[in-house]
């Protein structure tokens, strides 16, 4: 087969996936000139007049199937006594590859392409055509959104080759990642499935979009297989309730509880998208009842808890009375009221006065609902409020547990979103490590690198809220402290102070292990606490003075020595002429070795400049460099203590 270069009138070309043994191949066809993907059969069906007469029959069913979210499907044939199918080439990547490379998609996303998926699978239930093998794999993504995002994807569903007759001995031998999608009754009687088998795969694969996992665990037995998985709306902030309730009837257990075809679930997903829109709550959803539609979204709370809740009267079957003139005119007036009220926006007291008890709920759906409908509103209209602080206050709170919340999951995801989640995962497997100061260091860092914009607001005040925790630390015996790292602390502030320009963030330094370490009842740490309280109690200008008169007390020194051996040389080569000249002549000199001093100290091989050849430059130095003690790339928790400082 691997010699194969042509197949019916399709030149095959390579080979699609990354499957070495796949049967899949990139075809053209000679006679049309178009790109074809070329799909080689089991050889039964060219060998088993009866499993030949299936083969017949399926082709011309699928043949039939002409809509844009259906890859489109040309027909099999057999040739060299090889049977095999062929579709359109589509030019994109598969979902499962798009997955990979992008993790959990906005919910505004999943929406998107699971309409799209619903619409292709309504064409093919309208005519008694079951995929049954709906997984990532099989949906194909392409179009402008693959390069921009707010450009929409056109997604397409291929492989609708699957038949329950010819699945039901070979279901269990499918790889586990082809099994965790299937439903439950497939495993039981594959020869009996329907549309709800299609709407639990696709639940499944929305539920996995959302989330970034899947609800079910294919390598677990009994009563395990098919426990109820948390919910998207836990698992993911972003999701919204409606979503949330859609995805979860879809991957009911019992086939009878799921959505009675795939347009109620395509109807659900609009409605999720329309009460997201409408900033709809749970409860106006139950009174208003979907107007009459029949909904799969159950948000658990029925008309009548409904009406308790807004407090709104029943409604009492009509009397006489109601045909008055009078009471019609008062119920106008009424109405006429209610409508004014209804569109008079709220004063700042009252858009706090309804946010406060969902944010004390500690809820994140209620959270978001706090933080879209009342708190920003409030911001944004009354920033002169004083209930405008705390309402920040209480948006700032939200927004940086939702930071926190989706720092997990890239940890999990081993991929970070921006460069903040990246220094914050530093600093918190620092920190774990016992490598406190490095962990100051890196929220330092982000307070002073990441941009004030909205996007890393929450992370600069995570930053500033744990550089005033650690500041207030202090670390007792039997906590996790690296006191190697301490000394090597000490001894970069050291060096650094004694840069031109670089004495604060020296400072710093010593500031930092005074605050931590004080209390620490380590030899190391505590005479490293002691060099910082000195070096802190003396001023900045006091140690510049000291190591000014170090370095001149230094060229003083050589400048003896070298004016005691100097006559003795100059006695040994010709007699002085002039003395006034060589009382000048060494005054040069004194003064040109007085400021070769400092330079022979550092760089001992150097020769010390002779007079006369000022002009020739000395050559550069290479610098001393030293490891970082704080590194960039975040280290996860879990690693040990000394790769901290590598």
């Amino acid at each position: 087969m691997t010699e194969l270069s042509k197949l019916g009138p399709f030149a095959l070309e390579n080979r699609l996936g990354n499957d070495q043994n796949s049967h899949v191949f990139h075809g053209f066809h000679l006679k049309q000139k178009r790109q074809a993907v070329v799909c080689i059969l089991p050889e039964r069906y060219a060998e088993n007049p009866r499993a030949r007469r299936r083969l017949e029959k399926r082709s011309r069913q699928l043949m039939k199937l002409n809509h844009p979210n259906i890859v489109r499907y040309h027909g099999a044939g057999i040739d060299q006594g090889i049977p095999f199918f062929a579709l359109d080439y589509v030019d994109g990547i598969s979902l499962q590859q798009y997955l990979k490379q992008h993790g959990p998609l906005p919910w505004e996303t999943v929406v998107a392409i699971g309409l799209q998926i619903c619409a292709a699978l309504s064409e093919a239930h309208h005519m008694n055509i079951h995929h049954l093998d709906v997984r990532p794999a099989h949906i194909l993504l392409s179009g402008d959104g693959l390069k921009d995002p707010r450009k929409p994807l056109k997604v397409q569903i291929t492989s609708f080759w699957a038949d329950p007759r010819w699945r039901r001995s070979s279901l269990l031998l499918f790889p586990k990642d082809r099994q965790q999608y299937l439903s439950p009754e497939q495993f039981e009687d594959p020869q009996y499935v329907d549309d709800a088998s299609d709407i639990f795969s696709l639940g499944c694969v929305l539920y996995e979009m959302i989330t970034g996992k899947l609800p079910f665990d294919p390598l677990a037995t009994g009563e395990e297989r098919w426990k109820l998985p948390e919910r998207p709306a836990s698992l993911e902030l972003d999701c919204p309730v409606w979503l949330d309730r859609v995805v979860m009837r879809m991957i009911e257990i019992m086939p009878d509880r799921r959505p009675a075809d795939i347009d109620s679930v395509a109807a659900g997903l609009q409605e999720s998208q329309d009460a997201v829109a409408r900033g709809m709550s749970a409860i106006e959803h139950a009174l208003a009842g979907n107007n009459g539609r029949e909904s799969i979204i159950d948000i658990g709370i029925d008309r009548s808890e409904a009406e308790k809740l807004m407090h709104k009267p029943r409604y009492y079957e009509p009397s006489t009375l109601f045909n008055s003139r009078i009471l019609l005119g008062l119920g106008v007036l009424v109405v006429i009221g209610l409508l004014v009220l209804a569109f008079r926006p709220l004063s700042d007291e009252e858009l706090y006065a309804r946010a406060e008890p969902l944010v004390d709920s500690r809820e994140s759906l209620n959270w978001r609902v706090a933080e879209e409908k009342y708190l920003q509103p409030l911001v944004d209209r009354y920033p002169d409020s004083p209930l405008a602080e705390k309402a920040q206050r209480d948006i700032d709170m939200i927004q940086m547990a939702r930071a926190e919340a989706r720092l997990q999951n890239s940890l999990t995801q081993h991929e970070f979103k921006n460069e903040a989640e990246q220094h914050l995962a530093s600093a918190r497997s620092l920190e774990a490590n016992g490598n406190h100061l490095g962990a100051w260091y890196q929220f330092d860092k982000m307070v002073q690198d990441l941009p004030e914009s909205p996007e890393y607001r929450p992370y600069r005040l995570i930053a500033q809220r744990e550089i005033e925790r650690l500041e207030g630390l202090r670390l007792r015996k039997g906590d996790k402290v690296q006191t190697v790292s301490i000394n090597e602390y000490i001894t970069q502030a050291d060096e650094i102070s004694h840069l031109s320009g670089k004495e604060k963030e020296g400072r710093e330094i010593y500031r930092r292990v005074h605050s931590l370490y004080q209390s620490y009842p380590d030899p190391v740490a505590k005479g490293a606490v002691d060099r910082a309280t000195q070096a802190l109690a003396q001023p900045v200008a006091i140690a510049k003075n000291k190591d000014g008169a170090a370095k001149s007390k230094t060229a003083q020194a050589s400048e003896v020595q070298e004016v005691r051996k100097q006559p003795l040389k100059e006695e040994a080569s010709e007699p002085v002429a002039n003395p006034g000249e060589e009382t000048v002549a060494e005054d040069e000199r004194a003064a040109t070795e007085t400021e070769a001093a400092p330079m022979a100290v550092e760089q001992a091989e150097s020769p010390m400049t002779e007079p006369g050849s000022e002009d020739v430059p000395d050559e550069p130095q290479p610098e001393m460099t030293r490891p970082p003690l704080f590194p960039d790339a975040p280290i996860l928790p879990g690693d040990k203590a000394g790769q901290a400082q590598d």
